[in-house]
């Protein structure tokens, strides 16, 4: 087992948010380290940083993105990830209060890998979280996580749907 800790990364201008998703993960008891950025801007400029390390261990194992945020949506951000070629090995995690279709068809048209309602349950966090090591196991190129179509994760867990 590598000794370096699979970084998890958030964007979102919402402190709260970001609390309530640092206790989640903490629930999940997977070992790693977390950051987060409160806007699209600060996101990008760290980014820009990890797109040279796509095949390194301290590459962000996933990205959190809030949906609606002030200044660059989360939309934005998602185009701008996905535009970044060195980027398309990072899974992104839509993550949003919004279920509205328009969202979440959206994100999956800008090549997000899965749209979360926030708050999911430490089960429904769990099963993101492996899928997104099993991706970044995964041979180039990365587009998609492999074992999904594509799936919104409601957050009482009650509703798990591959589209």
């Amino acid at each position: 087992m590598s000794s370096t800790l699979p970084l998890i990364i958030a964007i979102d201008d919402e402190p709260d948010d970001i609390f309530f998703l640092r206790h989640t993960l903490r629930k999940v008891d997977l070992p790693h380290n977390f950051q987060s950025f409160s806007n699209g801007e600060a996101a990008m400029v760290a980014l820009t940083s990890f797109a040279s390390l796509s095949e390194d261990p301290s590459f962000p194992l996933v990205c959190f993105l809030d949906v609606k945020m002030v200044g660059m949506s989360g939309f934005d951000v998602l185009k701008w990830i996905r535009a970044q070629r060195p980027l398309d090995a990072l899974p992104v995690v839509m993550y949003s209060s919004s279920d509205h279709p328009q969202d979440v068809d959206l994100a999956r048209d800008l090549g997000a890998q899965a749209y979360v309602k926030k708050y999911p349950s430490a089960p429904a966090m769990r099963t993101l979280l492996d899928e997104a090591r099993d991706f970044a196991a995964a041979v180039p190129p990365k587009k998609t996580f492999l074992q999904w179509r594509y799936r919104f994760v409601d957050s009482s867990d009650a509703a798990v749907a591959a589209r």
